[in-house]
């Protein structure tokens, strides 16, 4: 196992408790729902009816969604992440608890296949936040802070009945985080197998230690783990809470919570062409000993910049890349839930996401350098997550119910 500590606080630093938010280069306003069309009765949500504009003008949009809903699919305690595995038709859904229950066949199987509540505290930004399995379905990889509120990535052996062996739990990546927010929390599993884990920026608000853009921490980076060794790898930096990721077609599409005035979906491009640059050398205080910015590591820009628009002035992103689509605090929300491709059905294609404060839920094209959002659905409950799982689209509110996407 790699533990990595973190490097010293620069400087005095108030550290002012905010709200989460995101930032945003693409600049696009949503619709607004027709009355009458945002909900039916039951436990089915459907999908409103939507015309949407950007700066430079208004579109028609030739998609039919009128057979779009949201269908209740079950309850859980604080849902956060859903997997499926090879060879498998259930989905397995994760609780910020720390717990891991399978569904199959439309039920919850009465005990959960994992249990670590003796491991993390599932409050706030922490507890058991990610999961995936390998591309044989033999091994899950975990997600967690600790007891002490440090990133934990580990692995156990699964059985053919999905059950999860807590015997076999080994720890591949602990690293330190100075707050209890930010923490990010996803893990996902490449075609070659290694692992994508983002990670948010520390915590706090604005970056307090400036470690997003310091290629000398793991903070507020995108990084490659090498689960048979625990090498380390960095793919991308300049980010500040990458809470849910996907990759889908060697993109990896980020859902970056933002500050104080945007929110915004990042894509990593050519994810396996990425050779990445080795985190090593690691000091006693978790710095690498090389501090030069390494050309091959993509660069979001945060804190220098919250999307187009500069932030912190003592920090330096002159080559980053912008997102592919932002949207200002307001209306629309203050904290993007990302977000899934969807592969089948009316929005096939297209990059489906949500926001945790006003419950919307949008969709964009994943073809086009301009892409507008089509709103789907307002005023869901407290929407955390959208996941993709066995090809079906989930929704997950913090309130406990899980959606699945029809039409």
């Amino acid at each position: 196992m790699r533990r990595v500590a973190l490097a010293p606080i620069r400087g005095a630093i108030a550290l002012a408790l905010g709200v989460l938010a995101a930032c945003g280069a693409q600049q696009v306003d949503a619709p607004s729902p027709i009355a009458g069309d945002e909900r039916e009765s039951g436990n089915t949500v459907a999908a409103v009816r939507s015309s949407y504009s950007s700066r430079s003008g208004d579109w028609s949009i030739a998609l039919d969604v009128s057979e779009l809903s949201l269908v209740e699919v079950g309850m859980l305690d604080q849902p956060v992440d859903a997997a499926a595995r090879s060879g498998d038709d259930a989905i397995y859904f994760v609780s910020r608890t720390g717990t891991i229950h399978r569904f199959a066949s439309g039920a919850k199987d009465t005990a959960p296949v994992l249990d670590i509540r003796d491991l993390t505290v599932g409050e706030g930004e922490r507890g058991l936040l990610g999961l995936a399995f390998s591309n044989d379905g033999a091994t899950a990889y975990v997600n967690y802070t600790d007891r002490n509120g440090d990133t934990t990535i580990a692995s156990l052996a699964v059985n053919t009945a999905g059950q999860f062996n807590r015997t076999t739990l080994r720890k591949l990546l602990v690293i330190e985080q100075p707050f209890d927010n930010h923490n990010a929390g996803d893990v996902v599993v490449e075609p070659s197998g290694m692992l994508l884990v983002p990670m948010g920026d520390g915590g706090s608000a604005a970056d307090p230690q400036r470690v997003s853009l310091d290629d000398r921490s793991m903070l507020g980076k995108v990084l490659r783990l090498d689960p048979r060794d625990g090498a380390v790898s960095v793919l991308a930096k300049g980010l500040r809470n990458p809470w849910r990721v996907d990759l889908f077609d060697d993109r990896l599409w980020l859902a970056d919570v933002g500050q104080s005035k945007w929110e915004e979906v990042s894509v990593l491009d050519g994810v396996s062409r990425r050779a990445g640059v080795a985190f090593g050398g690691a000091t006693s205080n978790g710095s690498s000993t090389d501090a030069s910015a390494p050309s091959t590591v993509v660069d979001f820009g945060w804190s220098a910049y919250e999307a187009a628009m500069r932030f912190n002035d003592d920090q330096a992103s002159p080559r980053h890349a912008s997102p592919f689509v932002a949207y200002e605090h307001g209306d629309n929300g203050c904290s993007v839930s990302g977000g899934a491709i969807a592969t089948a059905g009316v929005l096939k294609g297209r990059y489906v996401f949500a926001d945790y404060c006003s419950g919307r839920l949008w969709s964009v094209a994943t073809d086009t350098p301009s892409p507008a959002m089509q709103l789907h659905f307002v005023d869901l409950d407290a929407p955390a997550a959208v996941v993709r799982a066995n090809n079906d689209i989930f929704v997950l509110s913090l309130s406990g119910t899980i959606w699945r996407l029809n039409g």
